[in-house]
């Protein structure tokens, strides 16, 4: 028999700020229906659901911390480096003696 493996991920959980958005939405529904007294055991479970996943979200946005700011900031553009002349030209003329060089003829 063939042992097969699948290359599937683990399970993650709803990314931060959705969590927090999510929690604070169940607990502001929670509060809303417990006002009303024919669905208060239901609104109290909602709101305390709300709350504990309100805790949890914020636990977890304080552990992993905020995402790290944009830079729209373009790096200097390196200067060009002038590349040397061949220095033929000045060799060929220093090879030339000079006048002070010459003999002289007297």
């Amino acid at each position: 028999m063939a042992l097969t493996v699948s290359a599937r991920s683990r399970f993650t959980l709803p990314s931060t700020p959705a969590l927090i958005r999510g929690a604070g939405l169940c607990a502001a529904l929670g509060i809303g229906l417990s006002y009303n007294t024919e669905y208060a055991d239901y609104g109290r479970w909602i709101a305390i659901a709300g709350v504990l996943l309100l805790i949890f979200g914020l636990h977890r946005f304080g552990r992993m911390g905020a995402d790290p700011a944009i830079v729209f900031e373009l790096a200097a553009p390196r200067k060009k480096k002038k590349k040397k002349k061949k220095r033929q030209v000045a060799d060929a003329e220093s090879a030339e003696p000079t006048d002070e060089e010459k003999p002289s003829e007297s």
